[in-house]
């Protein structure tokens, strides 16, 4: 498939810091987060092209009308002064590139772009997630030598009637720009939507990491419902997947008139291993009941050395937090398993802990949950621990819970 440009709008805090063009080019040109390698100036358009990470990107950049978009989610808080002069910006700078090789670092990059043109950017309308970020955040996010979190590249939305037994048509946005096709979930239901909303969210996020596109019909195993029960799943194009449903319910052929008509496929599962030999597919909905027994879907090796990475980077602001004593803190260590348990030499099990005190950049702290894999350790154990053993954090404040992607809110 082809992919779609990744499009967003960065909202200036004043109109003035994007009608010079000279001025976005100094920063361009001065900027060390990436190298510019051509540039021209066509009308009211930037054309020009970038390297990062040793590969091109060809950007284009101009000023636009603005006007707040009304469905996008708001994935940020924001104090009520940028909320104000949001509202009353008539202009934006559309950002508008084509993703590389690797879809997260992509997304970095045009992040760490946005904050060298608007380095006091208001906010940032990434249209083709339809998400709406913080610009605190981003300056954040594109500072930081990690990345922002998988899902930050796609949205999953949930559509339902006004009828009270309505279906819900739950579908993505975003994955298009990452050479992937956007997911859906046909005729879920107000009573089990949310289990296949967190499928869904999870199946997009395995699926970008994996280096090629997922073939129509084709297994997927990625958890396991219950105890030697498997979740099989595979991605059905839309136009065949509809055929199976009312052409008038929600989601349905009916509804395919104006968009979702292109590069989108619906989940469905395999069952069994006859099922799958035979090609019968059936609907998510048939592990409903299992799904409510909130099964655990595990996080990918590769997300979690991401994961790691944030919470060091940034673990000063947990450290900063201890201090406050309405504060309550939990941290998540990444703990060696024992050895018949080991795959690897180095096979850890991360688990969460309860902060007692912070000493010379040193936790002590008590263990809060039993551990599968550790036999000799058990929830209430206190010990020492340092950054080394961090894999993820949080800080609960008397207003809000705090996690490593949400420190800008100690900007607010």
């Amino acid at each position: 498939m082809m992919k779609s440009k990744s499009q967003m709008l960065a909202v200036p805090a004043q109109y003035s810091d994007i009608e010079d063009p000279d001025l976005l080019e100094k920063r361009l040109r001065e900027t060390s987060a990436f190298s510019l390698s051509s540039f021209d100036l066509e009308n009211d358009s930037m054309l020009f092209e970038i390297i990062y990470e040793q590969e091109s990107f060809q950007v284009e950049i101009y000023p636009m009308d603005f006007s707040l978009p009304e469905l996008y989610r708001c994935q940020h808080l924001f104090p009520d002064v940028d909320v104000d002069a949001i509202q009353r910006a008539q202009y934006g700078l559309a950002v508008e590139m084509e993703f590389g090789e690797n879809p997260l670092s992509s997304y970095h990059l045009q992040l760490k772009l946005i904050h060298v043109l608007l380095p006091d950017a208001l906010a940032i309308i990434d249209d083709s997630s339809e998400k709406i970020l913080s610009g605190r955040w981003v300056a954040l996010a594109a500072e930081s030598a990690v990345p922002p979190a998988p899902r930050y590249l796609f949205t999953a939305q949930a559509v339902s009637g006004d009828e009270e037994d309505a279906c819900v048509w739950l579908h993505t946005h975003g994955l298009k720009r990452c050479g992937r096709p956007e997911l859906e979930v046909l005729n879920s239901t107000r009573d089990n939507y949310q289990q296949h909303y967190n499928v869904l969210e999870t199946l997009a996020n395995r699926l970008l990491e994996e280096e090629e596109p997922l073939s129509y019909g084709a297994p997927f195993f990625f958890a396991y419902v219950a105890a030697e029960t498997p979740l099989v799943v595979t991605l059905i194009d839309w136009q065949e997947a509809v055929k199976l449903y009312p052409e008038d319910m929600l989601g349905g052929k009916n509804d395919r008139q104006e968009g979702h008509n292109q590069d989108t496929c619906v989940v469905f599962v395999y069952p069994s291993q006859e099922s799958l030999d035979e090609g019968r597919f059936s609907s998510l909905s048939i592990y409903d009941d299992l799904l409510k027994d909130n099964p655990i879907f595990m996080i990918s090796n590769e997300e979690t050395a991401r994961m790691r990475a944030q919470a060091t980077e940034r673990i000063s602001y947990f450290f900063n937090a201890f201090g406050q004593k309405d504060n309550k803190l939990l941290v998540k260590l990444g703990l060696l398993v024992d050895e018949e348990h080991r795959k690897q030499e180095d096979d850890r099990e991360h688990i969460w802990f309860e902060v007692l005190d912070i000493s010379n950049g040193r936790m002590t702290a008590k263990l809060t949950q039993e551990p599968y894999y550790i036999k000799d350790l058990h929830a209430g154990y206190e010990g020492t621990y340092g950054p080394e053993d961090v894999t993820d954090w949080l800080i609960f404040t008397p207003e809000r819970r705090i996690s490593p992607d949400d420190v800008y809110l100690f900007t607010l």
